[in-house]
C-alpha cells in the first residue's frame, strides 16, 4: 500500500538519511518543525513502514577490512538455494541482492586483503561462478528526496 507523504516528511526521511542519530528538535530546525510536530511526523512514518530501521555507517577498513567487493554471481542447477542455506558460513558478505540477467545475485563483500578474496572465491566457486569487481572509491549520491521535496 502506497503511502501519501508532505514535503515536510520527504525532508525529514532525506535528513534521517543523511544522520539517523539527530534528535527532534535538531531535525525540526533544519525544516521549521517543533519538535513534537517533528517526532508525531517520525513515529509515522515508522508505523506506516516507511522507515524500516535506523542505522550506522561503519569505516570497515578500521577495523582491518580494507578491501571492498562487489561480487556478482552464477548458480548451477539448484545451488541457489543450497548457498542460501549456507549464507552463514560467509560473514564476509554484508548484503545479497537477488537480481534479473546473467547473474543471480550480487553480493556486497568486506576483507582484510587480496589473499582474504581469494579465500572467499575458493569457497564459493562449490556453488557456481563468481565475478568479482574492486570498489576503489563511494560517491554518495542523495537525489532521491531533493526532487520529491
Amino acid at each position: 500500500m502506497k503511502i501519501t507523504l508532505d514535503q515536510y516528511d520527504y525532508k525529514i526521511l532525506h535528513i534521517l538519511n543523511e544522520n539517523s542519530r539527530l534528535s527532534y528538535a535538531e531535525i525540526g530546525r533544519k525544516i521549521s518543525l517543533s519538535q513534537s510536530a517533528t517526532k508525531e511526523r517520525v513515529l509515522n512514518l515508522v508505523e506506516n513502514g516507511v522507515i524500516k530501521q535506523f542505522g550506522v555507517e561503519i569505516d570497515f577498513s578500521k577495523l582491518g577490512y580494507g578491501l571492498q567487493v562487489v561480487m556478482s554471481l552464477k548458480f548451477r542447477n539448484d545451488e541457489f538455494k543450497t548457498f542460501l542455506d549456507n549464507l552463514s558460513k560467509f560473514p564476509e558478505i554484508l548484503s545479497c541482492k537477488r537480481i534479473t540477467g546473467e547473474y543471480c545475485l550480487v553480493a556486497e563483500c568486506i576483507l582484510s586483503d587480496s589473499s582474504h578474496l581469494e579465500n572467499l572465491i575458493d569457497r564459493l566457486i562449490p556453488y557456481g561462478v563468481p565475478t568479482t569487481s574492486v570498489q576503489l572509491s563511494e560517491v554518495k549520491v542523495d537525489n532521491f528526496f531533493k526532487h520529491l521535496m
